[in-house]
């Protein structure tokens, strides 16, 4: 990595900024709330949150747009995406929001203002990664932060964009790699990007690629994972006039275009999220209908949960298994439903250890904590079915992970428990909580 200090000592006023350096602490316990059992008899309606990678994706596109568009949806949008239209607040683009409809206001790609204060993206990686390439296009520095779990998610891959296309940047070490400050403008060029842990910084880098003046060569390295959610990333983008377009070779030319958003977006619901009605369902017994349940075209890998409608995993099939190779968010739930229908292997979703927490290891402790046993294994867990929870015996701890705390938020409605990290479950549906 080149001395990140060379290029701030041009900006002026900033020639003893130091690298941060954060000591190595515990994780904070963040409260706790009691989740009691419930006597579930009743079929109940369960409306899933709007897409926040299909909305925090066009959010950013819009705003590179000069006119207004509507983005329209079901359910309430999670912290996530809050961060990201907060974020974009604070660059200058205007965000009228009413309970089904967001209206933004597009500035063009050039109109990002300078923001007074840090980015604070919360916790959202996506938000994160797509805002440090589209702040680096600006000749000003600029300071991106988020919380505690965002602040250990460090991207080398992100950064290295930013040092090959010119742009200087300084971050953190150790526990806590955030913030990053970070001082375009980026130039075109030849990038090589590892997609082998996460597609979003190619995202990042097409999404952004309105405002540069030139052709970047983009070399892809490893295998790539989160592949419907990259070429989401190119499809939204085909719909503004781009005309790059994805198909996973070792090299690909992005071009830059002109924004041309529709007047209204139909942001899907986030199929994902069906998997907490189907552990719900599977750990009372009872149906449960969503009522907002999105095409699979939409479902962005999650489409996989129709085979394991109410913890029935296609009991017909011997040593069943399940490739999360392009949809790791499912592991917690999956794994459960697994656990109480008919067990299971969960593989390629190696990349699951680089979320909010490692959700390979964690998820195997937190089903522990409900007497439920699931292996971790190299890309996966392999999960004995038959199993049925039992309250436990200590504060479970879910890490400040959503996906986390809502799967054990349904176990908990069965044999009641304890959680750690309150409302975090708000990042992704902060209805959540009203469901259950």
């Amino acid at each position: 990595m080149t001395n990140p200090l060379a290029g701030l000592r041009r900006m002026g006023g900033l020639e003893d900024w130091q690298p941060y350096r954060a000591a190595i602490g515990k994780e904070a316990t963040g409260g706790s709330v009691p989740i009691q059992p419930q006597d579930i008899t009743a079929p109940i309606q369960w409306q899933l949150a709007p897409s926040k990678s299909h909305m925090i994706r066009w959010l950013l596109l819009a705003s590179q747009g000069e006119k207004d568009v509507t983005l329209n949806f079901s359910g309430t949008p999670g912290d996530d995406v809050e961060s990201m239209a907060r974020c974009l607040a604070q660059l200058g683009v205007n965000i009228e929001k009413s309970e089904s409809q967001w209206v933004i206001s597009g500035v063009g790609v050039n109109g990002f203002k300078r923001p007074i204060s840090v980015l604070n993206c919360g916790n959202s990686g996506t938000a994160l990664r797509l805002l440090t390439i589209a702040t680096a296009r600006l000749n000003y520095p600029i300071m991106l932060d988020g919380d505690q779990t965002l602040r250990r998610r460090h991207s080398e891959t992100l950064l290295h964009i930013l040092e090959y296309l010119g742009a200087q940047v300084s971050h953190g070490t150790g526990l806590e790699s955030l913030p990053y400050l970070v001082h375009g403008p980026m130039k075109s060029g030849e990038v090589t990007i590892d997609v082998s842990r996460s597609s979003q910084p190619l995202s990042s880098l097409l999404l952004s690629m309105p405002a540069l003046d030139g052709e970047i060569r983009v070399n892809l390295a490893g295998q790539g994972v989160s592949r419907l959610h990259a070429q989401l990333s190119f499809e939204l983008a085909e719909k503004t006039g781009s005309e790059n377009q994805m198909d996973w070779r070792k090299h690909i030319n992005l071009k830059p275009w002109v924004v041309e958003c529709p007047d209204v977006v139909e942001i899907p619901s986030d199929r994902s999220l069906e998997s907490f009605a189907i552990l719900y369902q599977s750990v009372h017994g009872i149906e449960v209908e969503v009522t907002n349940l999105p095409s699979d075209d939409d479902s962005l890998g999650a489409e996989i949960l129709a085979t394991c409608a109410g913890g029935q995993m296609m009991s017909n099939i011997d040593d069943f298994k399940i490739d999360l190779r392009d949809s790791n968010d499912l592991v917690p739930p999956l794994a459960a439903i697994l656990a109480i229908g008919n067990g299971g292997t969960i593989t390629g979703a190696s990349h699951a250890r680089h979320k909010e927490s490692n959700r390979i290891e964690k998820t195997s402790e937190l089903l522990a904590q409900f007497g439920l046993t699931a292996t971790p294994t190299e890309d996966g867990l392999e999960i004995e079915g038959g199993q049925t929870p039992t309250a436990p015996s200590e504060l479970v701890k879910t890490h400040a992970d959503h996906r986390l705390w809502m799967t054990a938020a349904c176990l908990a409605t069965k044999v009641g428990a304890t959680l750690s990290h309150p409302n975090c479950y708000a990042v992704s549906d902060p209805d959540f909580i009203n469901k259950l």
